[in-house]
Order: structure tokens, then sequence, then C-alpha cells
């Protein structure tokens, strides 16, 4: 039998699993370095994809002066420079994205807590309503 409290929490429920929650409930899967590692993983190969885009992108803006400069363009010190940069973008968004990954996992973490405690707070319904069916049956 239904009552109005087990319907307001199947509702919560339902409406936590269908917005909020379908992304909290896959971030709590992984333990919480896990996750942060992942996301620090996408952005690591993020920052080198889009630096080897932007790189491509300048070494066709000045392929005429590669071209006929190449022998003379002082590669040693162009890789020195730009890879400087690279690390140092890359360091800079690790960080960044160390704390917001942790600060998402906590969150979700805190409300997949609430709607697990509203999961078995549901199911003790549902078992003393099993009971009172089984005392009513005696």
């Amino acid at each position: 039998m239904l009552s109005e409290e087990k319907i307001k929490k199947m509702i919560r429920l339902s409406d936590y699993e269908n917005g909020q929650g379908s992304t909290d409930l896959k971030r709590v899967r992984y333990l919480k370095m896990d996750y942060v590692r992942l996301q620090i993983l996408k952005t690591v190969a993020s920052v080198l994809l889009a630096f080897l885009l932007i790189l491509g992108i300048v070494a066709v803006y000045h392929v005429d002066y590669i071209l006929q400069n190449a022998l003379a363009l002082p590669l040693r010190r162009l890789a020195i420079i730009g890879g400087g940069c690279v690390v140092g973008v890359c360091l800079v968004s690790i960080l960044v994205t160390c704390r917001l990954a942790s600060r998402q996992y906590d969150e979700s973490s805190i409300r997949a807590g609430e709607y697990e405690q509203t999961l078995r707070e549901l199911l003790k319904l549902y078992d003393k309503e099993a009971q009172g069916q089984e005392e009513r049956h005696l």
C-alpha cells in the first residue's frame, strides 16, 4: 500500500536520479583519488592536444618564413621556450583540476550520501509495511 510519506521519498529519489544524481552517482563510483587522477589525465591530454593544434596553426601561418630560414632558426631555443610554456600551463592546469575535481567529488559524495539515506528510510518503510501485512494475515 502506498502512503504519502513513501510517495514523497520516491519522488525525491526520482528527481535526484534524473537530475544532479546522474552525474553524482557516476562520480562516487570511483575512489576520490582515482576520480581526481582521471580528471588530471583528461586535462593533461587536452592541454597537450591544444598545444599541438596551436603549434600547427602557427607553423602554417608562418610557413613561408620557416621554409626560407629553416637552417638559421634557433630550434633549440624555440624548443626550450615552447616546452617550458607547455610544462607551465600543464602544471597550472593540474593544480586547478585537482582543486575543482576534489571539490566536485566531495559535493557529489555528500549528495549521494543523502540519496542513500533516503533509500534506507524508504526500505524501512517497506519493511514496516511488510511486517504489518504479515501480522494481519496471522
